[in-house]
């Protein structure tokens, strides 16, 4: 086992350094007090497309309110959801009809439904699936509100659903639909692709209807308690870890700063990789992360000596992605996700969360509470078990640049 030194980095030399300026993403926006991210600016489209791009466009956004005029289309969002709770408030007029898709697939009716007989067809119900047990709407002309608790279905390695989605709708204040089981997509939805991903969609082709104050928060379904989980890294020094390799061409340069752990390069831009001293099969692991923009770095899963992993990314600069996978030795681009940025926070610690099950592996990730990656493979590339991994990436324009770790935690998981 390499020893691994005490490193000082050579502030004087990187303080002399001229970074380029770099177009940073502009990222997801930060949640509120109670984890709540809009989806909605108040004041523009930004975020949204309309379903068909050549369809008529009836939405406008004014004062904090998202109109649709009639004749338009369905309005969807660039972002797509798994688990998750959302908040939605809208106006309907005398007769309006409209609709609240949950990945594009399931539809939460919004009708002028006031003092009409409970049915599948009624404000909050989903749409010719299941009645709300009560009606809680108010009359046309006033704002609603809508506060569901959706949990997706899950597939297995050949896409068949093997449990549904179960949803839980509060209209008004009154939870009308309790914890239902879905059985499959709705009418009108974008496609049939159940356990995967997909977007909000608002209903547009039928009438006139006002929404604003949209918003939604993962939710983390089934995920264990924190308190589960051994800590990888002291906050304080590098016990436990070691520089492997030389993978990257070299070692890096590795510290402990302020309670996380800090890679750069060592000059003239040689890259290393940071080993923990025990391997690891089946796991989950947990971890924030605070890159410079203009780096490339990653968390390797199940690495070997030599470097060669499955690698979820922390490649924060122009063309790169971070909370994706990639194969690194092992097969390169695994499973891409172009939607990163609007999960992401710039400037701020984000989670990362990874699972890592069975050989050939199941591995999802997910970037502050969104799933990001959720890849079956169908190769044995690497061996079942391995070391986690930090990386800095060699080449000549990282400059100083530095990538930062911390709250490093895992947990085994049983076969």
């Amino acid at each position: 086992m390499v020893r691994l030194l005490r490193v000082v980095f050579l502030c004087a030399l990187v303080s002399c350094l001229a970074l380029p300026a770099l177009a940073q993403p502009k990222g997801a926006p930060p949640p509120d007090a109670e984890g709540w991210i809009p989806l909605f600016d108040g004041q523009s489209l930004a975020g949204w497309q309309l379903r068909d791009k050549n369809g008529p466009n009836g939405w406008s956004a004014k004062d904090g309110v998202l109109s649709n005029t009639a004749p338009s289309t369905d309005l969807v969002t660039e972002m797509t959801f798994t688990d998750h709770e959302l908040h939605v408030e809208f106006r309907l007029p005398r007769g309006g009809n409209s609709g609240v898709y949950l990945q594009g697939r399931y539809e939460v009716q919004v009708a002028d439904s006031a003092g009409k007989p409970t049915s599948k067809y009624m404000c909050g119900a989903i749409y010719d699936k299941i009645a709300p047990s009560k009606n809680a709407a108010k009359p046309a002309g006033q704002w609603q509100t809508l506060d569901i608790k959706f949990i997706a279905p899950r597939a297995d390695r050949q896409g068949n659903v093997v449990q549904k989605a179960r949803i839980t709708v509060t209209l008004n204040g009154v939870t009308v639909i309790d914890n239902a089981e879905i059985d499959g997509v709705t009418g009108g939805a974008l496609d049939n692709n159940e356990g995967k991903p997909g977007p909000l969609m608002l209903q547009g082709n039928h009438t006139s209807v006002d929404y604003r104050n949209i918003k939604y928060r993962p939710l983390r379904v089934g995920w264990p308690d924190d308190k589960l989980f051994t800590p990888l890294f002291d906050g304080k020094t590098l016990t436990g870890w070691s520089v492997r390799g030389p993978a990257h061409g070299g070692k890096g340069r590795w510290e402990v700063r302020d309670g996380a752990i800090v890679g750069t390069q060592d000059p003239p831009g040689i890259g290393g990789v940071l080993m923990t001293e025990k391997k690891f099969g089946d796991f989950e692991i947990r971890c924030e992360i605070n890159p410079d923009w203009g780096i490339d770095s990653g968390l390797f899963l199940r690495t070997t000596d030599q470097g060669a992993c499955y690698q979820c990314t922390v490649d924060y600069r122009p063309g790169g992605q971070v909370g994706t996978l990639y194969g690194e030795r092992s097969g390169g681009w695994l499973q891409q996700n172009p939607l990163w940025e609007k999960f992401y926070w710039p400037g701020r610690w984000n989670e990362l969360r990874c699972v890592v099950r069975g050989q050939p592996p199941h591995i999802q990730i997910w970037l502050n509470g969104n799933l990001t990656v959720d890849f079956w493979d169908t190769k044995e590339r690497l061996p079942a078990e391995g070391y986690i991994g930090l990386q800095v990436h060699r080449g000549h324009d990282w400059q100083g640049r530095l990538t930062r770790f911390r709250n490093i935690r895992i947990l085994p998981l049983g076969k």
